[in-house]
């Protein structure tokens, strides 16, 4: 991943100290039609950190 693609999404599996360290991102619209602000945006390549087992349930980008 290149320098500089900051995630401050603490759920997230590629989230290490607010880096992303996913081999690739997926950014999509998120449906609505408020595309043209951030808030219409979302992370496709987002999965989710199980803080309850310490472990990271998929550690994969399927895009």
């Amino acid at each position: 991943m290149p320098k500089g693609v900051r995630c401050l999404v603490e759920e997230c599996v590629f989230n290490e100290r607010h880096d992303c360290v996913a081999d690739e991102i997926e950014v999509r619209s998120n449906g609505n039609d408020i595309v043209g602000t951030s808030k219409g945006t979302e992370c496709g390549t987002f999965r989710y950190r199980d803080f309850d087992d310490g472990y990271a349930a998929e550690h994969e980008v399927h895009v």
